[in-house]
């Protein structure tokens, strides 16, 4: 029988998991492998999954949607034959485990896309995990978390981290005229995050840091980009107002909603991640690709992609001084800069490479 994949995703939001359910469904579409994806309907997954022409099941979204939306992926199920079913969030695992009882031709993988801080081993979670024959963890560091919280063999959980496109993402695309366009010359620092505009990404320790940076160096610029977590605004102004206090509206600049990251992050000299933890860090490795020396925070699964002084630094989270002190040394010291920069491309070449990475994946689906 030839493989068909039931990926699920009954998330109303847009943000990492949904990315990687979006590209899961489109490599699958590109190799000639069945796929639908269970989604919410509305959500701004499903619209992205329907504009690839890539397959969905619609659910309905709110309180009293899990039954029927049971109901629903059974009768799927048992008309479609799916050989595994991908859940890209752990807590949509219940409602698998109840819509395939009975159907236990059907592998299921889980994909977990956070930390956990809750112990799951009791009797319920014991029977929910049951049936998973295997979980995906983005790091060594999230798979030790997970060993540690789940009802569930530690073989049976594995690393396949993020990927990156090493073309999308590339030293190419730097950019002399967006350098321009930020007010930048040859002297000067140019040093970005890049992310939306949310308290748990940083943006407010990178602008304290650059006010500690300024009394050792003027030479630099912050491009702060992203746009306000939807119908979450005020910390724009927020942010705005602390550069006002800090005398730093000539250094900080906000772009607001961007199409053209990959030539940003190639024009940067010093890419940060100032999050105080991330499962994984994203936009680490898309800096790291684009060979751009890069700083994060020392938490989460950050320390397992950034080897500290190899490719990149990393400071303790939530310091502004640490983090100031780290942008005083690759200010100054543009030989590290060009070594970490250069240090970390090899390593996404190496690892995180999303030719290579979807190899990983399309080997543990259809094994």
């Amino acid at each position: 029988m030839p493989e068909t994949i039931l990926q699920v995703c009954l998330s109303t939001s847009w943000g990492g998991q949904e990315m990687v359910a979006l590209e899961t469904a489109q490599l699958l579409q590109q190799k000639n492998i069945k796929c639908t994806t269970v989604t919410v309907s509305g959500s701004p997954l499903m619209q992205r999954l329907v504009h690839s022409h890539c397959a969905v099941l619609e659910c309905n979204s709110g309180t009293f949607r899990t039954l029927s939306s049971i109901i629903q992926i059974r009768r799927f199920l048992k008309t479609q034959k799916f050989s595994t079913i991908l859940v890209q969030q752990l807590r949509d695992l219940f409602w698998i485990r109840l819509a395939s009882l009975g159907y236990k031709q059907n592998k299921i993988i889980g994909i977990s896309h956070t930390f956990l801080g809750v112990f799951k081993k009791d009797l319920y979670h014991r029977w929910i995990y049951g049936r998973v024959q295997e979980i995906i963890a983005l790091t060594e560091t999230h798979r030790a978390n997970l060993i540690d919280h789940l009802a569930i063999e530690s073989e049976k959980i594995v690393v396949i981290p993020n990927s990156v496109s090493t073309e999308k993402f590339s030293p190419r695309h730097k950019n002399a005229l967006l350098r321009k366009e930020f007010g930048c010359d040859e002297r000067t620092v140019l040093i970005g995050l890049i992310g939306r505009l949310d308290k748990a990404k940083g943006q407010g320790l990178l602008i304290k840091a650059a006010a500690l940076l300024k009394n050792n160096i003027s030479n630099f610029k912050i491009v702060l980009v992203g746009e306000e977590t939807l119908n979450e605004q005020g910390n724009l102004g927020e942010l705005k107002n602390l550069c006002s206090e800090l005398n730093l509206q000539e250094e900080v600049i906000f772009t607001g909603f961007r199409t053209d990251i990959p030539q940003i992050a190639a024009s940067l000299d010093i890419l940060v991640m100032s999050s105080d933890a991330e499962t994984f860090g994203r936009v680490i490795i898309e800096g790291m690709a684009s060979e751009v020396a890069v700083i994060g925070s020392k938490a989460g699964g950050v320390v397992d992609i950034i080897d500290d002084g190899k490719t990149g630094l990393l400071f303790e989270p939530g310091n502004a001084a640490a983090l100031a002190n780290k942008l005083l040394v690759l200010s100054q010291n543009l030989g590290l800069r060009k070594e970490l920069a250069h240090n970390g491309r090899l390593k996404v070449l190496n690892q995180y490479d999303q030719g290579k990475v979807n190899e990983q994946l399309l080997n543990q689906l259809i094994a």
